[in-house]
């Protein structure tokens, strides 16, 4: 996680020059897999962002949906926990050189309707739910290996204890 942390913050320290392959009025779309560090279980997600030019700088805007299930094994039962999250996203996209790397960082607000289930005696136990509003903070990188494809990787932190990392590829339309 240190050496993600560390290049994250060698690429903004890079940023300088041109615009990377991240572009205005283009989408980006695609799968990821990643690993949430609640139950160090998989996930599945899939990202949309469409690039706006702005003030500021270049952002991206978009949503963002992650599925995760995993479970807890105990001597009289186990729980099961699965959590579905359907969000927005706004990332600012750092200009380098080098037209294959697209540094980003950005915010997540988005809704995590999680459930709890019991398997196991005492079956009158109310079967609770979880989850609720997120708002987290995100950052990664593309790298370009044609001009319309690129691999993704994102670390992501926010509230609901939720964090993750995932990999992705991202086609450029």
């Amino acid at each position: 996680m240190k050496r993600l942390l560390g290049l994250l913050a060698l690429l903004v320290a890079l940023s300088c020059v041109g615009l990377a392959q991240f572009e205005v009025g283009k989408n980006f779309a695609g799968p990821a897999i990643g690993l949430s560090f609640l139950g160090s279980t998989p996930q599945f997600g899939l990202n949309y962002e469409y690039g706006m030019k702005m003030e500021f700088g270049t952002v991206g805007v978009g949503g963002l949906f992650r599925y995760w299930s995993y479970s807890e094994d105990y001597l009289i039962g186990k729980w099961k926990y699965t959590d579905v999250l359907f969000g927005a996203q706004g990332n600012y996209h750092f200009k380098l050189e080098n037209t294959k790397i697209d540094p980003w960082a950005g915010l997540v607000l988005a809704y995590d309707a999680g459930s709890v289930s019991w398997d196991g005696p005492f079956g009158g136990y109310a079967e609770p739910t979880h989850g609720g509003l997120f708002l987290g903070a995100h950052g990664g990188a593309r790298y370009f290996f044609s001009p319309t494809m690129a691999v993704s990787a994102r670390f992501g932190v926010g509230t609901l204890s939720y964090s993750s990392i995932d990999i992705g590829l991202d086609w450029k339309f």
